[in-house]
């Protein structure tokens, strides 16, 4: 009776594994925001600064100011899945600030693409300049100038296979010079 039972037991845990085995892969890996910049760690592969677009970026910043931003990944890779792309970007002052919740957030002071931002590759995001802006009475009055700021990114363009080979990488930084 054991031999009988056996086989069938065997032949139904070798079909359920096999099932298993050919089932599409899980998203992995941070389709849900890239917390730091270390996308080189599991995305091999050349750098591509060029391919980060960052627009509206001013020529100099005013403090206490919000500016909005653009960021593109100009890539031609083409993606086999929902997942485009991810981006990480952080300012060394200032606030970064989520203009979009279904498509950023904010992961341990880094702005970053949540699940559903990662089915892009251009995100929207604002930044307050550090400092305040002083009345405007006091015009004649030359304030301080604020310090130098730092805007650094690291993005990957996905191919959306599942897995971290053949996805393109890009990181850039900028400094933005207070205007006063």
């Amino acid at each position: 009776m054991l031999k009988k039972m056996l086989l069938p037991c065997t032949l139904a845990a070798t079909v359920a594994m096999g099932a298993t085995l050919q089932a599409p892969p899980p998203a992995h890996g941070f389709a849900n925001s890239a917390p730091s910049f270390q996308c080189m760690s599991c995305h091999p592969g050349p750098m591509q600064p060029e391919m980060i677009k960052l627009s509206n970026l001013p020529d100099s910043y005013r403090p206490g100011q919000t500016y909005t931003f653009t960021l593109k990944l100009d890539s031609t890779l083409e993606s086999l899945g929902e997942q485009q792309g991810g981006f990480a970007i952080q300012a060394s002052s200032g606030t970064m600030i989520i203009e979009d919740r279904t498509h950023t957030q904010i992961v341990d002071g880094i702005l970053t693409h949540t699940l559903e931002g990662s089915h892009r590759r251009s995100w929207s995001f604002s930044w307050q300049a550090p400092g305040e802006s002083g009345p405007w009475w006091q015009f004649w009055r030359r304030p301080e100038p604020g310090p130098d700021v730092s805007i650094t990114v690291m993005a990957v363009a996905a191919n959306g296979d599942y897995s971290a080979i053949g996805d393109e990488i890009g990181a850039a930084g900028v400094t933005l010079k207070s205007d006063r």
